[in-house]
């Protein structure tokens, strides 16, 4: 696998998206890294043909141009020296998106227009089908969303359900770009014995994270009881929300669960999901 470092950071570009192409910018500028704007258009098939001299198919394609374009030109007005590239695919957007992260470091989009993005992380088919099949981590970026101070701490959810080191190698990787304070969360319903169990495993894991990375400042915590309250006073103000993805199908299941619609509903931060393959 070619090392991250090399690859571009790939945005979904679906119209007007300044939140999604600010936080790209900044994440490209720091990497050292390209932004490849990618943008997927299909044709209806009951769109195939002309209308008095009217070329369906090449409106759709020149509509998916000018939608690069713009973002192209925004990035450029924005003063962003991370060179971009742009690239328009005749293709249903989920997978073009999934093809893409196979060669990406990152890719970022935006909500879906008709629903609140935070729904969409769950419900919308890109967002569905990249949190699930993505190769490389998938960043979710509220609408919502506004420049913050790079100091604005890093919170990484851990559990015994999703491999520690890839959601760990992205938390730690992106909170020592920033200069960022690292917050390693463990929600647990009511203490009981398997718990304790769990949760001391997983410290040990983060701990020896921490232990070999002694420049990132932060530690762990394990939310058991009022859950919720806990777990959004931890994320409030994050600058980035981290969550792994599962070693087996279940990911449908984890991710609608009351408890991260809530944290990512409140916070309003951006989100990633990182596949249990991840090694950055």
């Amino acid at each position: 696998m070619t090392a991250a470092r090399n690859l571009p950071i790939v945005v979904g570009v679906a119209g007007p998206q300044s939140a999604v192409l600010d936080f790209a910018r900044r994440e490209a500028e720091r990497a050292a890294c390209g932004i490849r704007l990618v943008h997927a258009y299909t044709v209806p098939p009951s769109a195939m043909g002309s209308i008095y001299g009217l070329d369906i198919p090449e409106t759709y394609r020149a509509a998916g141009e000018e939608t690069l374009q713009e973002a192209a030109g925004y990035l450029e007005a924005s003063g962003a020296t991370a060179p971009a590239a742009t690239v328009l695919i005749r293709g249903y957007a989920p997978s073009v998106l999934e093809s893409e992260s196979r060669s990406a470091r990152l890719v970022i989009i935006g909500p879906d227009e008709s629903k609140p993005w935070y729904i969409r992380m769950f419900e919308g088919k890109v967002a569905r089908q990249l949190v699930e099949h993505a190769a490389c981590p998938v960043v979710v970026v509220p609408d919502s969303w506004h420049r913050t101070d790079d100091a604005a701490p890093v919170v990484v959810m851990v559990d015994g359900e999703t491999s520690a080191h890839g959601p760990l190698k992205l938390a730690f990787d992106t909170a020592l770009a920033r200069g960022a304070e690292l917050r390693v969360l463990h929600v647990t319903p009511p203490m009981d014995g398997a718990v304790d169990d769990q949760w001391e495993a997983i410290r040990r894991v983060v701990d020896s994270w921490f232990d070999r990375h002694p420049q990132v400042r932060g530690g762990s915590q394990e939310v058991a009881g009022e859950v919720r309250e806990s777990a959004l006073r931890a994320a409030d103000g994050a600058g980035l929300l981290i969550l792994g993805r599962p070693h087996e199908r279940r990911l449908s299941n984890i991710l609608m669960d009351s408890l991260a619609q809530e944290i990512i509903a409140e916070a309003g931060s951006p989100v990633a999901v990182v596949p249990a393959a991840y090694r950055g």
